[in-house]
């Protein structure tokens, strides 16, 4: 191959490669999108910011008990304003599938706790009370991902998924 011909080939899979790596670090991928959106919900609701944790509903929002956006964001807002210094920890986020008309699922635990136990955790190893949500969500346009029904259940340490359980053990390494 000649001089000029070899660095065509080499300008163009430069090119390519570019355009291979501008296109994979662009825009968040939306399990990304839903992952952050859960981080966001457990943000707001432990900082008590309960009227931007209200607006993580989509219209319509339904919980297990028949609760709506209102019912439930009063569920929270009553939890939190009953203990003092609640803590949430985000385990592990399972994205379930993604559909192209803009519906997906998510699952995630929890760990909360609260007050005393949770200035003395790691003396009492207390890790607070864990949590498992199954939650669709719904894309609403420019307003992106919303929880549109949420269901949730306490679990024990022998329930929680095996990524909850190695951060769990980062946190309090004799559990």
């Amino acid at each position: 191959m000649t001089r000029p011909g070899r660095a065509l080939v080499i300008a163009t899979a430069a090119l390519a490669a570019a355009a291979a790596l501008a296109m994979s670090c662009g825009r968040p991928s939306e399990e990304v999108r839903i992952r952050e959106l859960v981080k966001e919900a457990v943000r707001r609701a432990e900082k008590k910011d309960i009227a931007r944790f209200e607006g993580l509903f989509a219209p319509g929002y339904a919980d297990f008990e028949g609760r709506d956006t209102a019912g439930t964001v009063r569920l929270v807002a009553n939890y939190l304003d009953r203990y003092r210094g609640v803590v949430i920890r985000l385990l592990a986020t399972r994205v379930g599938d993604i559909d192209p008309d803009g519906l997906a699922s998510v699952e995630c635990e929890v760990s909360l706790s609260h007050g005393a136990a949770e200035v003395l955790r790691k003396l009492i190893r207390y890790a607070g009370e864990y949590y498992r949500f199954r939650i669709d969500l719904r894309k609403d346009g420019p307003a992106g991902w919303r929880f549109t029904y949420a269901e949730w259940r306490p679990i024990g340490l022998t329930e929680v998924f095996p990524e909850s359980l190695a951060i769990l053990k980062e946190l309090f390494p004799d559990l």
